[in-house]
């Protein structure tokens, strides 16, 4: 997907959560397509095994089903910014190996936009830094805050 077939324009800006974070460079409604979070699309194992991977800055690796993974590390777009938040403004959707991110509901200029990464609760637990007041102190899905 191009800039040009991004339906709301959309900026990179220093986040108060994490690094570079994902912002709304104009009102979006509710309900709205945003962008799709695009790169490699990779089977499971790869996927595991990059995420593994020490020498990684970071993991960008977004599971499109069980079996499939997209990796926006080398050829991500500004998706890959998109941080994590507790009470997240954006949700996706999962088409044909494909991730949608659209609005949770109505998103001001200039506001970070955000998902849920909910971790698998068995993984590592990884704290959360989104300060939201819903927040769980952890990234992962379920459990009580460390």
């Amino acid at each position: 997907m191009t800039h040009a077939e991004i339906p709301y324009r959309v900026v990179l800006k220093i986040s108060s959560i994490h690094g570079k974070g994902c912002y709304a460079g104009e009102p979006i409604p509710g309900g709205a397509f945003i962008i799709e979070y695009s790169g490699e699309l990779i089977e499971a194992e790869e996927a595991y095994r990059r995420e593994a991977d020490p020498d990684r800055t970071g993991i960008y690796t977004f599971w499109a089903g069980d079996d499939w993974a997209i990796d926006g590390y080398r050829e991500g777009n500004d998706a890959r910014f998109i941080n994590h938040s507790c009470t997240p403004n954006c949700d996706y959707r999962i088409a044909d190996r494909r991730v949608l991110i659209h609005a949770a509901h109505d998103i001001a200029e200039g506001e970070e936009l955000t998902i849920d990464y909910s971790f698998s609760p068995e993984g590592e637990r990884i704290s959360c830094c989104c300060g939201s007041p819903g927040c769980r102190g952890q990234i992962n899905s379920v459990g009580e805050p460390d």
